[in-house]
């Protein structure tokens, strides 16, 4: 079936603006996108038109059919009062002018924080992020390409020569070029996990950067100064949004964090346990039920009390 242009524009834009609610239809969009080659290219236009307005609101007449939404305090996003009919892509063409104009700044930071659950977030060109549960990131730049993490974090990047994506997570630099990939970062600890493409990683600690193709992982410990890289099981990787989390030779305390931020449970772990290493999946949608297959699996006993947990040798 053929449509034509002003049809698909309309359907990317319905989906951009509801990029930004949390009952998005990831899914859907997924399908969508993958249903027609054209769908991308509409939603990448639609996308950094939105953009374009957004970084130059102040230069822009406000009328009756674009209303600039300054309510939204995590991102803001043009929203359209009626629906709008894109002749081609004239109106992503002639912002595009603005920006040869050297006095307009960046946009500022757009910082997101999780609780409980996770969180979607789209970027201008057509990326993904999923931002895990008692995270945050904190997002800068024109281009959107200058990414600092605290938690986890499932990366979904549209390939762009252009630009090179940099997301700096506890002392750690991960270079990408358009791939999918998972970063958990805890204090002094980062793990990258890659499904498709690569990524460079790099730290001052480093004696060079590591380049990660798909399949494979890496583990960084700044306070120990080593730098690991191991093979992930796609399957495995962002898995904790299935309330999964699968380890191969983990250190007792990053399973323990990683506990703590995808259920909710809080358990002190002595120095003399804290490197004692595990392997296997846990279920993580009862956290407590999560700590006893811990215990268990690796033989050790659970003292204090639900919210006040501590491991302890048998």
């Amino acid at each position: 079936m053929n449509r034509d242009n002003d049809a698909i524009l309309s359907e990317a834009t319905h989906w951009h603006l509801a990029s930004g609610d949390d009952s998005m239809d990831w899914q859907g969009f997924t399908q969508w996108l993958q249903a027609d080659p054209r769908h991308r290219d509409a939603y990448d236009e639609i996308a950094l038109t939105a953009q374009m307005l957004d970084e130059h609101r102040s230069e822009l007449v406000q009328d009756d059919t674009v209303v600039l939404d300054a309510q939204d305090t995590e991102v803001t996003r043009p929203v359209f009062v009626r629906r709008a009919r894109w002749a081609g892509f004239a109106i992503a063409a002639s912002l595009a002018a603005i920006l040869v104009a050297p006095q307009f700044l960046s946009p500022a930071s757009q910082v997101y924080e999780t609780a409980a659950a996770s969180r979607h977030i789209a970027l201008a060109d057509g990326s993904f992020i999923v931002l895990a549960p008692r995270s945050r990131l904190t997002i800068e730049g024109r281009d959107q390409d200058h990414i600092a993490l605290s938690g986890g974090a499932l990366f979904d990047i549209r390939h762009d020569p252009s630009r090179q994506l940099a997301i700096s997570a506890s002392g750690l630099t991960i270079s990408d070029i358009g791939t999918r990939f998972d970063i958990q970062a805890q204090d002094n600890a980062v793990r990258v996990a890659v499904v498709e493409g690569k990524v460079e990683v790099s730290a001052d600690t480093m004696d060079a950067p590591v380049r990660l193709p798909a399949g494979k992982g890496l583990a960084y410990d700044a306070s120990a100064g080593t730098a690991t890289v191991t093979p992930v099981q796609a399957a495995n990787v962002g898995s904790w949004q299935q309330g999964r989390l699968s380890y191969e030779n983990a250190r007792l305390a990053l399973v323990v964090a990683d506990l703590r931020r995808y259920a909710g449970v809080s358990v002190e772990v002595p120095a003399a346990l804290r490197d004692r290493r595990f392997s296997g999946t846990l279920i993580v949608d009862n956290g407590d039920a999560a700590l006893r297959d811990l215990v268990q699996l690796m033989g050790l006993r659970l003292g204090g009390r639900s919210g006040a947990w501590r491991l302890e040798q048998r």
